[in-house]
C-alpha cells in the first residue's frame, strides 16, 4: 500500500488521477477513519475496482481505528493479489482543517495511529510508503478560499493555522511539489514511483484524461491539459493584508517557497537569501538560484536587471512576465506600459513580444478595455494573429463600437472558416447594428450556421412505457446570475414533477446562489464545461433524452450547437437565450409568441418552425425586494438608459440626443454594470452628445456596479426609461417594469428587435412603441412635457406588470409542458395551446 497526503487545493486530485490512470495503480480517493459516511472504501474499491461484490459493501463505524485499518488492509491485499498496488489519498482536510465537517481538528494525521495499530505487513508490503503533495501555500490559499464546500466557514487565520500545521508535521516525509509536476509531470511521476518501488506506466499520458473514478470536481469540471499556470492575480491591498502573517512566511519556508517580492518588507521576509541579478538580460532563466519554474524569485533577479539597464527591452519584457507569473499583474501592466509609450520607438520585433503580454496583462489586471488601442495596434502589425482578432472584436462589441467590431470578425473567419467563436460573434453582434435589414441579418444566419451544421444521426423516438415520464433537457451556459439563469429558474420549479423528468446541462464555468439552487430543483444537473463536444453528444444520446432545449443559441462565443446538428434528441427546441433563428436544421422548433415574432410576417426569417405561444415568450419571478422599492419625489424630468452598451447603436444615441434638445431641462442616468467606469466610454458619448448639442453635464454616468436594491431604486428615480434600438432590452426591461418605471421603444421585425416593445404590448402599453426612431423621439418628449400625465401613466404600470403573463412562469411551464407531450406524441405536429 501506498499513502499520498496533502491538503486542498495542492493539486492532489489532478496528480492522483494520473497515478490511477496506471494499470498497476489501485487508487482510493479522499479515505479517512472519521470520513466514511462521505467516501466508503468499500463502496469505491467495489463500484471502481471490482476488489469486492457490491453485496459486500458495509457501512463502516466512523472512527474505529482498528476496524478500518482490517478493511484498508484487505482491501490491499486484494489488490496485490491482482498485482496491483493499493494508493490511498488521504483526505487530510479533517485532520489539518476540519471544516466544514469538524469544528476542531486534531492537528496531527489519524493514519499515524492506523499504521502503527496494524503494522506495514498488513498491508501487504514490508513498508507503507508515504508520499506528500505540496504547493505554494499562497497559490493553495487563494484558491481554497473559492471552493464551494469552504465558503460558509471560511475564516483566513484558521486557513493558514492549517497549513502552517500541515507543513510542520511532514518535514521528514518525502515531498513532491505541484509546480515541479505542472512543469514536468512524466518525470515527477516517475520519482514518485521511484521512491514507492511502484513500476511506473508511461502510458497513463494516454489515459489520464478519460479516468474519473476519483473524488473532487465533477467529471466536466477536471483538468484536461497539464500545463504551469499563473498565480491569480493579487491586488496591492491584498499583499498589504498578508506582510505580516507569521504563519504564511512560516509555511512557505517550511516548504522551502521563496518569499514573493511585495512581502519582503517584513524583516522575516527580508532575511530570506535570493539570488543576485548579474544586472545583465543575456542572463539565462536558471542564471544563480534563479529557476524557471520559481517565479518568485525570478522576480528579484529581473527587477535588478531592469533596474541596472532600464532601457533593455528584454530585461523589461522578462520582467513583466515574471511580475504576470507571480500574480502581481498591475505592476507587469505598468511596466509594459512604460515601454510601449516610451522614446525612442521599439523595433518591429520588439513590439510583436511586447504587445502580446501588455493586452494578456491588461486583461489580468481588470483593465481589458485599456487593450483596445493595444489590440489594434497589434492588429496592424499582425493581422493574422488569430486570439488578437478575436479578442479586439469582443471588446470592441463590449463597448459599442459593433460596426468596427463586425469587421475584425469578418477577417477573422477570412483567416479561418472554421472559427465558431467569430462566427457566432458575428451573428450575435449584426443583431445589435442598425445597418442590415431583418432578411440580411437573417441570410447571414443561414450562410454561417452552416457551418454548425453536420448530416444528423438519425434518432426515432424512445421507447416509452405508459405512465412514464417525459425526459426533457434544458442547455445553457447561463444558469447562473445572468438572465437566462433567473428566468429559467422558476420554470424549472415549476415543472409538474410527476410528469417530466428535467435535466439541466451546464456549460458554462461560472457558478452561484442560481447554480445551485437550480441543482437543487431538477432531477439531474450535469456540468459540460471543458468537455469535447464528442464527450457531449455521447452523453446526452445516452441520457435518452425525448426532447433537447437549447437556451443559447448564438450567444457568448462558445455553443453546443455543432453536438445539436447530428440530433442528439428526437425533438430538438429553440428557446429564451437568442432572440433569432440557429439556422440549424436539426432544430425543429423556435418557441416565441406573436408580440415578439408576428405570424405571417417573421416565419421566413427563422430555419426553425416558429412555435407561438399564446402565454408569453418569457414569464419571470420578480425580486423579492422589487415590490418594496421607493424614492423621493424626482425634480425636473430624469431619463434612464439601463442597456447593455453593445445594443446601444449610432441611431438610438441620435434619437437620445434629440430628445434631450427638444427637453432642454431633462437629464440622462447612463448605467450598465460598471461598464461606464470605462474612461473611453464616457469620452466617446461626450463627445457624440456634444455634437449632436448635448452638453455633457446632462449625462450622468453610474460608474460601479449596485447593489440589487440601489440598482432597483436607481431604475424607479427615472420618469421615463429609454430602451436601446434596434436590438432591444429584455432583462433591463422586466427589471424596470418590477419597479414601476415605463419604457419607451422603437419596434423592429423580429424578436431580437421586439423583445421590450413585445411586453409593453402584452401589457396594453402600445402608447410606449414607436414604429421609427422619429416616433420613438416625440413619444419621448410628449411624456416629458406633460410630467403629470407621466406619473399618471407609471402609476399603473407595476400593477399591469404583475398581474400580466410576464409574471406567471407556471402559466408559461404549463403551456410549455403542452407543446412538449404533443411533439412526443407526435412528432413533427404543431400543438395547438390547451
Amino acid at each position: 500500500m501506498i499513502l499520498l497526503q496533502h491538503l486542498p487545493a495542492s493539486g492532489g486530485t489532478l496528480i492522483s488521477r494520473c497515478l490511477a490512470s496506471m494499470q498497476s495503480v489501485c487508487l482510493l480517493s479522499e479515505i479517512h477513519p472519521r470520513g466514511v459516511a462521505h467516501f466508503n472504501p468499500l463502496r469505491q474499491a467495489a463500484t471502481w475496482h471490482g476488489l469486492i461484490a457490491e453485496a459486500d459493501v458495509a457501512e463502516l463505524a466512523a472512527d474505529d481505528i482498528q476496524a478500518f485499518g482490517e478493511v484498508i488492509a484487505g482491501l490491499a491485499r486484494r489488490a496485490a493479489d491482482r498485482g496491483q498496488r493499493l494508493v490511498v489519498r488521504d483526505w487530510a482536510h479533517r485532520d489539518w482543517l476540519g471544516r466544514p465537517f469538524v469544528a476542531t481538528p486534531p492537528m496531527r494525521s489519524a493514519w499515524d495511529a492506523i499504521l502503527s495499530a496494524a503494522g506495514p505487513q498488513r498491508f501487504a508490503a514490508p513498508t507503507v510508503p508515504r508520499w506528500v503533495t505540496v504547493r505554494n501555500p499562497l497559490d493553495q490559499f487563494i484558491h481554497s478560499k473559492r471552493m464551494d464546500a469552504l465558503r460558509d466557514s471560511w475564516d483566513d487565520a484558521w486557513m493558514w493555522r492549517g497549513l502552517r500545521s500541515f507543513a510542520e508535521a511532514v518535514q521528514s516525509l518525502p515531498r513532491f511539489r505541484y509546480e515541479d509536476f505542472l512543469a514536468a509531470p512524466a518525470a515527477t511521476l516517475a520519482a514518485m514511483c521511484e521512491l514507492a518501488d511502484l513500476p511506473y506506466d508511461d502510458d497513463w499520458q494516454h489515459r489520464w484524461r478519460d479516468y474519473h473514478n476519483i473524488t473532487g470536481p465533477p467529471a466536466g469540471r477536471q483538468a484536461t491539459v497539464i500545463r504551469p499556470v499563473p498565480r491569480e492575480p493579487m491586488l496591492p491591498d491584498q499583499w498589504d493584508s498578508l506582510r505580516d502573517n507569521e504563519d504564511l512566511l512560516a509555511t512557505l519556508d517550511l516548504l522551502g517557497y521563496t518569499v514573493p517580492e511585495p512581502l519582503c518588507r517584513h524583516p522575516r521576509a527580508e532575511a530570506t537569501d535570493v539570488s543576485g541579478a548579474t544586472g545583465s538580460s543575456g542572463a539565462t532563466e536558471d542564471s544563480g538560484a534563479t529557476s524557471g519554474k520559481d517565479w518568485d524569485q525570478q522576480v528579484v533577479h529581473w527587477r535588478r536587471a531592469h533596474a541596472h539597464r532600464p532601457d533593455d527591452v528584454a530585461a523589461a519584457l522578462r520582467l513583466a512576465d515574471a511580475l504576470r507569473w507571480t500574480g502581481q499583474v498591475h505592476d507587469a501592466a505598468e511596466v509594459l506600459l512604460d515601454l510601449a509609450r516610451g522614446e525612442p520607438p521599439l523595433t518591429e520585433d520588439a513590439q510583436l513580444q511586447l504587445l502580446p503580454l501588455l493586452c494578456d496583462v491588461l486583461q489580468q489586471s481588470e483593465r481589458k478595455f485599456e487593450a483596445i488601442e493595444f489590440r489594434r495596434w497589434l492588429a496592424a502589425l499582425a493581422p493574422q494573429h488569430c486570439d488578437n482578432l478575436f479578442q479586439l472584436s469582443v471588446l470592441l462589441a463590449g463597448l459599442g463600437e459593433v460596426d468596427e467590431s463586425l469587421e475584425y470578425c469578418r477577417r477573422l473567419l477570412q483567416l479561418d472558416h472554421r472559427h465558431r467563436g467569430a462566427a457566432a460573434n458575428f451573428l450575435l453582434y449584426i443583431n445589435y447594428s442598425d445597418k442590415y435589414t431583418s432578411a440580411e441579418i437573417a441570410n447571414q444566419h443561414f450562410r454561417l450556421g452552416m457551418r454548425f451544421s453536420d448530416r444528423p444521426q438519425p434518432l426515432p423516438p424512445r421507447s416509452r412505457r405508459s405512465g412514464e415520464k417525459l425526459r426533457i433537457g434544458y442547455l445553457a451556459s447561463d444558469f447562473y446570475t445572468h438572465p437566462v439563469g433567473k428566468i429559467m429558474l422558476p420554470i424549472l420549479q415549476a415543472h409538474d414533477r410527476q410528469r417530466f423528468h428535467v435535466a439541466v446541462y451546464h456549460d458554462g464555468r461560472q457558478s452561484d446562489a442560481i447554480t445551485r439552487a437550480t441543482l437543487a430543483t431538477v432531477d439531474q444537473f450535469t456540468s459540460f464545461h471543458g468537455c469535447s463536444d464528442e464527450s457531449v453528444f455521447q452523453r446526452l444520446r445516452d441520457d435518452g433524452l425525448d426532447v433537447l432545449i437549447d437556451l443559447g443559441g448564438y450567444t457568448g462565443g462558445g455553443n453546443r450547437l455543432h453536438v445539436l446538428a447530428r440530433r442528439v434528441a428526437p425533438v430538438q427546441v429553440s428557446f429564451l437565450g437568442y432572440p433569432n433563428t440557429s439556422a440549424v436544421p436539426a432544430i425543429d422548433y423556435h418557441l416565441t409568441d406573436r408580440f415578439a415574432d408576428p405570424p405571417g410576417l417573421t416565419e421566413h426569417l427563422y430555419g426553425e418552425q416558429l412555435v407561438w405561444l399564446e402565454h408569453a415568450i418569457l414569464a419571470w419571478r420578480p425580486y423579492g425586494c422589487a415590490a418594496k422599492i421607493t424614492v423621493e419625489s424626482r425634480g425636473g424630468p430624469l431619463l434612464g438608459l439601463f442597456n447593455n452598451v453593445a445594443k446601444i447603436s449610432p441611431s438610438a444615441l441620435a434619437a437620445y440626443a434629440a430628445i434631450l434638445r427638444r427637453v432642454p431641462d431633462a437629464r440622462l442616468i447612463l448605467k450598465y454594470g460598471d461598464r461606464y467606469g470605462v474612461r473611453s466610454l464616457r469620452d466617446r458619448y461626450r463627445r457624440e452628445f456634444a455634437a449632436q448639442g448635448v452638453l455633457p453635464h446632462r449625462l450622468e454616468f453610474r460608474t460601479e456596479a449596485e447593489p440589487l436594491e440601489q440598482h432597483l431604486r436607481t431604475m424607479m428615480s427615472v420618469d421615463l426609461a429609454l430602451d436601446a434600438f434596434p436590438y432591444q432590452g429584455t432583462m433591463t426591461s422586466l427589471e424596470c417594469l418590477a419597479v414601476g418605471t415605463p419604457i419607451v421603444s422603437c419596434c423592429g421585425d423580429y424578436y431580437a428587435h421586439r423583445a421590450t416593445s413585445a411586453m409593453m404590448m402584452r401589457m396594453g402599453l402600445h402608447e410606449l412603441v414607436a414604429e421609427d426612431a422619429e416616433e420613438y423621439v416625440e413619444i419621448a418628449v410628449q411624456l416629458l412635457e406633460d410630467l403629470e400625465w407621466l406619473r399618471q401613466l407609471r402609476a399603473g404600470v407595476r400593477e399591469r406588470f404583475y398581474h400580466s403573463p410576464l409574471t406567471d412562469p407556471v402559466g408559461l411551464t404549463r403551456e410549455l409542458e403542452a407543446k412538449l407531450t404533443g411533439w412526443v406524441a407526435t412528432p413533427g405536429a404543431v400543438i395547438e395551446s390547451p
